[in-house]
């Protein structure tokens, strides 16, 4: 099985069974092994759920680019969106909102 997959099983159990910063390591190693816009946006929120506020809206912020820079404007909206819950004064998200 491939190294991506057996993470993303992993995150998904331990997301499951409220352990976000165990999930968090897990989706930082996908997130930089895949460069994938939805795993960023995953690792955002985990570490978000573990306290962990401004690594995981430095996540969003990464996840939000890069589905803007694949041509995903909507989704790219959408994260801005969960950004801006998190920080309402947040330039960056405001622009893509």
């Amino acid at each position: 099985m491939p190294r991506g997959d057996i993470l993303r099983r992993r995150a998904t159990r331990l997301l499951r069974s409220g352990r976000p910063r165990k999930a968090s390591v897990a989706l930082r190693e996908l997130a930089a092994m895949t460069q994938a816009p939805a795993h960023y946006v995953a690792l955002g929120h985990s570490l978000i759920g573990a306290h962990r506020t401004e690594d995981g809206l430095r996540a969003l912020r990464q996840g939000m680019w890069l589905h803007s820079r694949h041509g995903n404007p909507s989704r790219a909206r959408s994260v801005a969106r969960m950004i801006l819950k998190q920080a309402p004064h947040d330039q960056v998200a405001r622009k893509y909102a």
